[in-house]
């Protein structure tokens, strides 16, 4: 993994789309604002764009470093080193969130009689597989993975045509409660997850193939996944109505249970539960692979590769003791991330961080003009 690696646009615009469905699919995005939660969504979707211009704008002023590097330039090796050491374990964490998202789906769902532990290993060594095989496989694992769910996402919107269970009624009346719920709602819950989550691919813009790839490639892909989030949250309201899916656990594959084609084709929430957890998947791998890079980077291994069985060992214990259920994870990711770790982590440094890039760039083009 220590060779130079190198990612193609369709293999980033894929990793970036299936990585922002990831977990967002799983919960209700905005589910507060009820039938304008879509609303919510497209609004968050707005300040996310513009949260990776600012990472993007900073890879440009850094284009051939990582984050965790260019944060010591910024602002000097001992403070730099220990935010970037910060951002490794916060890389380490959401992924080991994550990992816990997906360990209680399966659970629920499909795997009753399993523990989220035993989920957690299996999850961890086909990520610790990706890991190992390296970036260039699980660019292209991306682009075949894309593929394939797009195509069955097209074919269950068909069917819920087909089955004629979206009631287009269920989105009216359209800002009952005014715009101060949709703000609520968008600001900083949606905005954070998942739009703000892309911090983490700052750590994966040095490796493009070409640098305008970020630009060209990466907000046009941030913006497909939004309007594709939108439009599940507005197909789980037109079938459920706003009061269920803000009671459901899981909304998407309660809407989908709906689904019944001439007492046929029905039954189809297992397979969304799969394909949900290959999303999970990529979003869990992509937060290892980074962790890896970083500590690496910032540590002066060489061999890369053998930090990865300590971080995934991290990830996986982290997942089972973060919370002692799921009720009290779910609370602790929509009560308290937010607020301590993604608003000041996503939002707040990579913005200071910017403006101190901008304001040194051109404190030394003035001395280099003098």
């Amino acid at each position: 993994m220590n060779r130079k690696l190198s990612i193609g646009a369709y293999q980033f615009f894929s990793m970036l789309y299936l990585f922002e469905m990831g977990s967002a699919t799983l919960v209700g995005l905005a589910s507060g604002a009820m039938q304008d939660a879509w609303i919510s969504v497209l609004t968050a979707l707005v300040t996310g764009c513009l949260l990776l211009c600012v990472y993007i704008k900073l890879f440009d002023l850094y284009p051939e470093l990582p984050f965790t590097r260019y944060i010591q330039s910024i602002l000097g090796k001992f403070a730099g080193k220990i935010l970037a050491m910060v951002y490794i374990l916060y890389f380490i964490y959401i992924g080991a969130r994550v990992l816990r998202d997906f360990e209680e789906l399966l659970v629920i769902t499909l795997y009753n009689a399993s523990s989220n532990i035993s989920i957690g290993i299996l999850f961890l060594f086909l990520c610790m597989y990706a890991v190992f095989k390296g970036f260039e496989v699980f660019g292209r694992v991306c682009e075949f993975v894309f593929f394939v769910i797009i195509f069955i996402t097209v074919a269950l919107i068909g069917f819920e045509v087909i089955a004629g269970i979206i009631k287009t009624d269920n989105l009216r009346p359209v800002l009952e409660t005014g715009w101060k719920t949709i703000i609520k709602e968008a600001y900083p819950l949606t905005v954070t997850f998942p739009f703000g989550e892309t911090i983490v691919f700052t750590m994966i813009l040095p490796y493009l193939k070409k640098a305008e790839y970020a630009w060209k490639i990466g907000v046009p892909g941030l913006i497909f996944a939004g309007l594709v989030l939108t439009l599940v949250t507005m197909l789980n309201i037109c079938i459920l109505g706003a009061n269920t899916v803000e009671r459901a656990t899981y909304p998407i594959l309660t809407a989908i249970s709906y689904i019944n084609i001439a007492d046929f084709i029905q039954r189809l929430d297992s397979i969304i539960v799969i394909i949900i957890a290959v999303g999970g998947f990529i979003k869990i791998t992509v937060f290892f692979f980074c962790a890896v890079i970083g500590a690496a980077d910032l540590f002066k291994i060489k061999k890369s590769d053998t930090l990865t069985y300590p971080i995934a060992v991290i990830i996986l214990l982290s997942s089972v003791w973060m919370a002692p259920d799921y009720l009290e994870h779910y609370k602790e990711g929509f009560d308290i991330v937010p607020y301590y770790l993604h608003i000041p982590l996503q939002i707040i440094i990579p913005t200071v961080l910017l403006v101190i890039a901008i304001i040194q760039k051109k404190a030394k083009t003035k001395e280099n003009a003098a």
